[in-house]
C-alpha cells in the first residue's frame, strides 16, 4: 500500500464528516442570530441591539468558560475526529438495512404487488415509517439509559453537565455515543424493510432525500437548540416536539425532574408513555446530576474522569450489587 492510497483512505474516511461540518458552517450564522434574538426577547431586553449584545447573548462567558463546558467541547472535537465518520456510515446504512430486509422477504416469500401507486404517497409513507420508527426506538434507548442501572453508568456523564451549550449535545461517552446512534438506525431500518415488503415497494430516492433533509433540519432546530442555556418554549407544541425548555429540564438535578422528557425529537412518546413533564410557569432548576456529584465533587469535570469514571462505577456496581439511583 502506497502513501497515496493511505492518504486517499484517510480522506475517504473523513469525507462524510467534512460534508456535515460544511453544512453546519452554513447554519452557524443563522443559529447565532436566532439564539441571540430569542434570548433578547425572552429577557425583554432594554439595551441597544449591537453585535456585542448578540454575541454575549448567544455565547455567555459564564457558560463557555465553565469546566463542564470545556469537557463538552474537547469530547465533541474527539467525537468529530473519531466517531462521526463511523456513526454517519452506519446511520445512513439504516436505509440500506431497510432495502436489504425488504429484498430478503421478497426472496424468501415471493414479491408482493405494489399497494401504493402514487409517488408522493409512497415517499411520504416510507419517510414517516422510517422517521417514526427510528425516533420511537431512540426514545426507548434513551429511557432505558436512565432506568437500567448498567446503562446509566455510561449515560450519567451526559447529565453531570453543569452548563448547557451546543457542545453539550456531544457530551456523550464514546461507547454510549455509538449505541444511541446505531441502535435506532438499525432497528428502524429493519422495521422499515418489513413495511417495504408489505407494501410491495423499494426504497424511493425521494425518501432518502427527505430523510437527509430532515436530519439536517432536526440537528439545528431540535438537537442544537435543546442544549442551549435558555428555556425556550414552543407553547402547546411542547407536547409533540422537543422544545429547548423540555430538554433543558431533562438536565435538571432536581429529583422530581429525573427521567422525564426522554424524547429525541418527538415528545409525543413522552406524552404517550407517561414521562412528559411540562414545566410550570416560573419554575427553575439547576443543571447537574445530583447534590453529591455537583461542583467540586463532579466526577466528570475533566476528560480523564469523563472517560474512566463510568467503568469504575460500573465495576463497583457489579462487585457490590448496587449503584446510585439512575
Amino acid at each position: 500500500m502506497t502513501m497515496y492510497s493511505i492518504w486517499e483512505s484517510i480522506v475517504g474516511f473523513y469525507e462524510p464528516t467534512l460534508e456535515i461540518v460544511s453544512l453546519w458552517a452554513l447554519g452557524l450564522p443563522l443559529f447565532v442570530t436566532v439564539i441571540a434574538v430569542m434570548f433578547i426577547l425572552s429577557q425583554k431586553w432594554q439595551g441597544p441591539l449591537t453585535i456585542r449584545t448578540l454575541a454575549n447573548a448567544a455565547f455567555p462567558k459564564e457558560q463557555y468558560d465553565h469546566a463542564s463546558s470545556r469537557v463538552d467541547m474537547w469530547n465533541g472535537i474527539i467525537l468529530l475526529l473519531l466517531g462521526f465518520p463511523l456513526v454517519g456510515v452506519i446511520a445512513i446504512n439504516g436505509i440500506a438495512i431497510a432495502d436489504n430486509v425488504g429484498a430478503y422477504f421478497n426472496t424468501a416469500f415471493g414479491a408482493r404487488d405494489p399497494v401504493i401507486t402514487s409517488t408522493w404517497l409512497l415517499v411520504a409513507v416510507q419517510f414517516l415509517v422510517y422517521f417514526m420508527s427510528v425516533d420511537f426506538v431512540g426514545y426507548w434507548v434513551h429511557r432505558w439509559c436512565h432506568t437500567n442501572a448498567h446503562l446509566w453508568h455510561l449515560h450519567k456523564p451526559h447529565h453531570t453537565a453543569e452548563t448547557l451549550t451546543p457542545w453539550t449535545l456531544f457530551r456523550q461517552h464514546p461507547i454510549e455515543f455509538f449505541g444511541l446512534n446505531i441502535i435506532p438506525a438499525v432497528v428502524g431500518g429493519a422495521f422499515t424493510g418489513l413495511v417495504l415488503y408489505a407494501t410491495g415497494s423499494q426504497v424511493h430516492p425521494g425518501m432518502v432525500a427527505a430523510v437527509t433533509t430532515t436530519a439536517y433540519i432536526a440537528f439545528f432546530v431540535i438537537d442544537v437548540f435543546s442544549h442551549v442555556h435558555m428555556p425556550i418554549s414552543y407553547g402547546w407544541l411542547n407536547r409533540i416536539v422537543l422544545a429547548p425548555v423540555m430538554h433543558n429540564l431533562h438536565h435538571s438535578m432536581e429529583p422530581h425532574h429525573w427521567d422525564k422528557n426522554n424524547a429525541v425529537i418527538l415528545t409525543l412518546w413522552d406524552w404517550m408513555f407517561g414521562t412528559l413533564y411540562l414545566p410550570k410557569k416560573g419554575e427553575t432548576w439547576r443543571w447537574g446530576c445530583n447534590e453529591d456529584e455537583y461542583g467540586a465533587n463532579n466526577p466528570h469535570k475533566t476528560l480523564k474522569g469523563f472517560y474512566f469514571d463510568p467503568f469504575v462505577t460500573l465495576w463497583r456496581h457489579l462487585r457490590d450489587g448496587k449503584s446510585p439511583n439512575p
